[in-house]
């Protein structure tokens, strides 16, 4: 987890690297930096942490008054595990009840991966600039496991008891922009400290799983359970778009 913020902060700072060039004569022609992106939400949301981290590799050409810029980054927003409940509210009549007590699901969210940036910026006065543009890419990523079991849930039962035991790893990209805006300001020739506010689009996911429903099941010691090749055809993956406020900071680095 370490590494990878330490690779966030590298790509996403460097969209925004051709928008921060200075407004001199390094305004015209290319200029190029890297930046180191840290950012937070004012809440969270989908079980993910507030912040995130980023770096980048920008170019940026000057036209006229203003700086075109292109990035290469990385984005990494990390989550906790949470906890949820199967549904049992299509579990046949026939079979044993589900036992609250051994019915759990662990799951976990992140948000992850390369993104690119297009940016406009032009200067307000000689240390300061403003700059606007849409960052692409990262994804969503939802893992789970779950296990739930009937009560009771023993030999004796026979049929009509049944034991669930699932997980898997779903990525979901989302290509609409996250659209992005603020000021730079200018420390040196070398270095920069870049203010946005990015508004972080994604999508994300949730599994909803519907106990006793596999399509097979194996029969034996301890009790009746799912086979290890059985499919769930009621289950479903839920999903949501998302717009996430965040404030972000970027200290950039001229070459």
């Amino acid at each position: 987890m370490t590494g990878a913020n330490n690779l966030v902060r590298g790509g996403l700072a460097l969209c925004l690297c051709g928008a921060l060039a200075p407004l001199r004569a390094e305004d015209t022609g290319f200029s190029k930096s890297f930046k180191f992106r840290l950012a937070v939400a004012g809440s969270q949301k989908d079980h993910l942490r507030a912040p995130y981290s980023g770096l980048g590799f920008n170019v940026g050409y000057g036209v006229g008054r203003g700086i075109v810029g292109l990035e290469l980054g990385y984005i990494y927003k990390t989550g906790d595990d949470y906890f949820t409940t199967p549904d049992d509210s299509r579990l046949d009549p026939a079979l044993l009840p589900m036992n609250p007590a051994k019915a759990v699901e662990s799951k976990r969210n992140e948000f992850a991966g390369l993104t690119v940036r297009a940016s406009y910026s032009q200067p307000l006065n000689a240390a300061w600039r403003w700059q606007a543009g849409l960052q692409f890419g990262g994804s969503f990523k939802h893992q789970y496991v779950g296990d739930a079991q009937s009560a009771p849930w023993d030999v004796a039962s026979g049929a009509k008891a049944w034991r669930d035991f699932y997980l898997a790893s779903e990525r979901k990209a989302k290509y609409v922009p996250s659209p992005y805006a603020g000021v730079t300001w200018r420390a040196d020739k070398d270095s920069s400290v870049e203010f946005n506010v990015v508004l972080l689009s994604y999508t994300a996911m949730e599994y909803h799983h519907y106990v006793g429903t596999a399509s097979a099941y194996d029969t034996g010691a301890p009790g009746r359970r799912s086979a290890s090749g059985a499919s769930w055809p009621m289950d479903a993956l839920a999903t949501r778009n998302r717009i996430v406020p965040h404030a972000e900071v970027a200290y950039v680095f001229h070459f």
